[in-house]
């Protein structure tokens, strides 16, 4: 299904390494990895330490999963066969990006807060984290972290941790096994078996960006793709729907000009998720997802948006990684 490029999608940026290959099936020969060459990454800035005191934080700290991420909820299902699809991906460079994130109930006024995601990699490890919470006149009140780590391998980003925190829960965690194919999760004792591809909550938006990034026509109109997500205490294939081209009002856009963005959606699913999740890339950008809308069946909508992006400084990912994930 060759799909055509917008006129108006701008080219990712200079110096992309070569793309990669994913989601060949179990059933044929596993291509080779390909030789990835790009700059290291760059250093992850530290988030202060908040002190709370706001009425609007456990409503706010309740939902800030959907905030983050924007996953919806799902219900315990076997997850099923990916199609005989193959996608080149190109990782993006490490960025910082800035976020505000709002939510609006049904009758309510919105509670707005602001987050944090980070993206770092150096073409064979990648780590994600992502924090919301709220503004406290010279510190931000953390409620709610993801982290996901991993490498990067013929089907794209290949996650081995990620570790959720929420205000005054424990950490829960939920490991791939990439040797014997399975998903564990410490919130429960279920063992689900990893489709090729998998990703969990985090790396999935990094994922449809590389896809992206590599080529414009695998985003392009009508396109669907389906991606095993583990979240929570499930893992579940993610059916994304391609809309097409839309304007959207962005920071990132400058005061008069609107963002041009492709617009990617995942409707609800009876028996899997009862939310729509919508994303917005921007291919100008380097199909960073620049906004994201979580809307869920009571008609709750959480919005976030990029209102900044930064590059990051060199760090020392491969070597950080290569530990962390060595000890799990």
């Amino acid at each position: 299904m060759a799909l055509k490029k917008p006129n108006s999608v701008a080219a990712p940026s200079d110096k992309q390494p070569e793309p990669i290959k994913k989601n060949r099936p179990p059933s044929h020969p596993k291509p080779s990895r390909p030789a990835i060459a790009t700059p290291p990454p760059k250093e992850v800035a530290s988030v202060p330490e908040p002190t709370p005191q706001n009425k609007e934080i456990n409503e706010l700290s309740n939902t800030t999963e959907s905030a983050a991420t924007s996953v919806a909820d799902t219900s315990a299902m076997e997850p099923e066969g990916l199609p005989d699809a193959e996608f080149g991906l190109r990782l993006p460079d490490s960025i910082e990006m800035q976020l505000e994130v709002s939510q609006t109930k049904l009758g309510a006024n919105p509670i707005n807060g602001v987050g944090h995601l980070s993206w770092e990699t150096d073409q064979q490890n990648y780590r994600i984290s992502i924090e919301v919470g709220l503004n406290l006149l010279f510190t931000t009140f953390k409620l709610y972290s993801l982290t996901s780590e991993g490498s990067i391998n013929d089907f794209g980003l290949a996650p081995r941790l990620t570790s959720e925190t929420r205000r005054g829960r424990a950490e829960t965690a939920i490991h791939f096994n990439h040797s014997d194919k399975t998903i564990l999760f410490s919130s429960s004792n279920q063992v689900l078996h990893m489709e090729d591809g998998a990703q969990d909550m985090a790396s999935v938006l990094l994922q449809l960006s590389s896809i992206g990034n590599a080529n414009a026509t695998q985003l392009g109109v009508g396109k669907e793709i389906i991606i095993q997500v583990a979240e929570g205490r499930d893992a579940t294939p993610f059916i994304f729907q391609v809309i097409g081209e839309e304007e959207i009002d962005s920071p990132l856009s400058g005061k008069t000009e609107k963002l041009i963005t492709v617009h990617v959606s995942r409707p609800p699913r009876p028996g899997s998720y009862n939310s729509a999740l919508d994303i917005w890339l921007a291919p100008s950008h380097a199909w960073y997802p620049v906004q994201i809308r979580n809307t869920e069946s009571n008609g709750t909508v959480t919005l976030q948006r990029v209102t900044r992006l930064s590059s990051k400084l060199n760090s020392t990912l491969g070597s950080k990684l290569s530990s962390t994930l060595g000890s799990n």
